[in-house]
This record gives C-alpha cells, sequence and structure tokens, in this order.
C-alpha cells in the first residue's frame, strides 16, 4: 500500500483563532465528551495529500499509547494523546476518542490505526503549515480540541477516516484512496468523468481540487454518519455538488466500508463455430468498474478470434488464436457483450469471463 497523507487545511484567521483557543484551553486540561452528535457542528475544509512519510522525530511528544476497546463494537482502538495538550495521561478522553472511532462505521481497518490528538500548532509541525489534520501509513493526526466554534474536532476526524477507510480497500485497476470504494466509483461513474476530464482523482491544485473524488468518498462517509443518527446534514462545502450521495451512493459506501469488494468473479460460458455458424456473442452485465478479462481455451483444430465489444459494438480488448485471452477496462459500461469469431477450422471452445 502507497504512503498517503491527506491534509486538512482552513484560512490563516480561523486557524490562530483556533491555535490560541487550544492553546489556552490545554493549560487547564478541561474534560471533554467526544460525541458523533459533534458532527452536525462543521465547516468547509480542504484537504490535500502528500507522499511523506512520518518518522518518530517529527511526532510531539505523547503520553503512552492508550490500547482501548470501542464502546460500540469491542474494537481495540490505539490513542495517542499529545503531552502538550494533556497535562496527565487523560484515561477519560482516550476512552471517548476510541468510543467515537468505534462508533463510526467501519471495518476491521480499525484495528490499524493509531489516532494522535494534539494542539493546532503540533498538528502544523507534523501535518504542514495551515493543516488541521492528516493521514498516512496508518496514522492520523488530529486536533484535540475543536478548532472553531462551527467545526467540531469529531467532524474532521470522521472525514479523515473515511480516507484512512478508502486506503484499506481495493479498487483495481485504481487506487481507492484517490478514486473512491468499488461500489461508490462505479455508481457515481468516477472513471468515465474522469475520462472525460471532469473529475480528478488525487488532484491538489486550486483549479481542480474541487473535482478530486477522493475528497468526495471522505465527505459522503461523514454524511453516512450524520445519517445513521439522524443528525442534521453539515454545509457541503469541499468538493464540488456532483459528489453530493443519494441514497443509493450512501448503501453501496456502506456496502464498501462493512462488506469490501475484494477479486473478480468468473462466469463461465462455451459455444461452437463452424463454417456455417461463424460467430458467436455473448452479453454480460458489468456492474462494477474495472478491469475484465476473457480467456478462451478449445481442443478443436480451429483458430479463433476474441473481441470484447463496448455497447456502440467497438472492440476495446481483443486475441487471436487457439487459446487467447482479451482485457478491456469497464468504465461507466454497465453491460459488454463478448464475440468469438471463426478465424479458420471449427470446433468447441469455452469462455471463462472474470468481471469486478
Amino acid at each position: 500500500m502507497r504512503s498517503i497523507l491527506s491534509v486538512t487545511s482552513v484560512a490563516a484567521a480561523l486557524m490562530a483563532a483556533a491555535t490560541c483557543a487550544v492553546q489556552s484551553a490545554s493549560a487547564t486540561a478541561p474534560e471533554r465528551k467526544s460525541s458523533l452528535s459533534a458532527l452536525s457542528r462543521y465547516a468547509g475544509f480542504k484537504s490535500t495529500t502528500f507522499s511523506r512519510a512520518k518518522t518518530a522525530d517529527e511526532i510531539p511528544p505523547v503520553w503512552p499509547t492508550f490500547s482501548l476497546v470501542g464502546a460500540t463494537t469491542g474494537e481495540p482502538v490505539r490513542v495517542h494523546l499529545s503531552m502538550q495538550a494533556f497535562p496527565t495521561a487523560d484515561t477519560t478522553t482516550a476512552q471517548q476518542w476510541a468510543d467515537f472511532l468505534d462508533s463510526l462505521v467501519h471495518g476491521t481497518e480499525l484495528t490499524t490505526l493509531d489516532a494522535y490528538f494534539l494542539t493546532p500548532l503540533e498538528v502544523q509541525r507534523v501535518c504542514g503549515r495551515g493543516a488541521l489534520a492528516c493521514y498516512g501509513d496508518n496514522q492520523m493526526f488530529a486536533p484535540a480540541e475543536a478548532p472553531a466554534f462551527d467545526l467540531s474536532a469529531e467532524s474532521v476526524v470522521a472525514h479523515e477516516y473515511g480516507h484512512h477507510m478508502a486506503a484499506h480497500r481495493i479498487n483495481t485497476p485504481w487506487e481507492a484512496v484517490d478514486y473512491g470504494t468499488k461500489r461508490w466509483a462505479s455508481y457515481m461513474n468516477v472513471c468515465a468523468k474522469t475520462r472525460k476530464d471532469q473529475w480528478f482523482p488525487g488532484a491538489e491544485d486550486a483549479d481542480k481540487y474541487f473535482y478530486n473524488p477522493g475528497e468526495g468518498l471522505a465527505e459522503a462517509f461523514r454524511v453516512l454518519n450524520e445519517q445513521r443518527l439522524g443528525l442534521p446534514e453539515a454545509p457541503w462545502d469541499i468538493v464540488s455538488q456532483d459528489f453530493v450521495p443519494d441514497a443509493k451512493a450512501l448503501a453501496l459506501l456502506a456496502q464498501d466500508v462493512t462488506n469490501p469488494w475484494t477479486k473478480n468473479t468468473t462466469l463461465p460460458r462455451s459455444g461452437f463455430v463452424s463454417a456455417k455458424a461463424k460467430s458467436r456473442a455473448y452479453l454480460v452485465s458489468t456492474p462494477l468498474d474495472g478491469r475484465m478479462s476473457v480467456r478462451l481455451t478449445s481442443s478443436a483444430k480451429a483458430k479463433f478470434r476474441l473481441d470484447v465489444l463496448s455497447p456502440n459494438a467497438r472492440s476495446i480488448g481483443h486475441a487471436s488464436g487457439k487459446n487467447a485471452t482479451a482485457s478491456a477496462t469497464i468504465c461507466g459500461e454497465r453491460a459488454l457483450r463478448v464475440r468469438v469469431n471463426r478465424v479458420s477450422g471449427a470446433g468447441a471452445f469455452r469462455l471463462a469471463i472474470s468481471r469486478p
């Protein structure tokens, strides 16, 4: 898995105010209560990516790791609290964060996460200037307190956890953290819109960031958790309205989280060609985007031409021979045709159609 670092930024004035507030609060270390209800208090923020690995020297001083059990599923959660934000090893706060993370819709990836809760200045030292939070290499660095009156720490963490979840999902031949998870990305037509230069996976520049599906997925993940709890939906400010999820998109995202796609399935087909019946065709439903391959085998003394055809009958993958394999990328097409033509000879053949 490649190293991904997602960074969340806001305006300098907002960060300055948040920094002063948290520094003042950290001196007295008040008890905080982490709750999913805080997700309804949310302001938009930008998230960018880096490929810079964290080193131990870059992580601020933290109390010994809290290895805790979440209250929802009982799964283990590792929490790290900043010594600057918390004068003592605050077990109560660590448990509240463990319970919060365990309350989010998640899979087994939760057990791989190390969640660090720091002061705003510490977050910026780790993640970069102007950052509110970042994630990479199974490490999440987030604010210990709400960065601003209209932006809760829980909202920031929920968004970043969406990136962590995606980093642990497979969406061959693409990176799920950039394109989104398999079912969600297929439904949202990420591949087709990327080919048309409408969406830009992994984009960080100001002109294209608004259409970054990786950020759209992280925001959809936040909305998924809001709706599960019946909370008011927060403003959709980070990315284009094109990514606002409908009920089906959220259902598919939830499925991607709790029952991830892992590999293709294979459909068997068979047929016969001859001088009189020179061609056979098969309609194949393709509900998910990704790589499709068709393997033809035959023991007959014959040569075949194998094609994968788009809806407009254009060949998007072909091969020839007695035994042949043709491959194609499914990119928005919800059905394709597989055609076998006789080149010479005659005889039976078998097909193994591998599709997402």
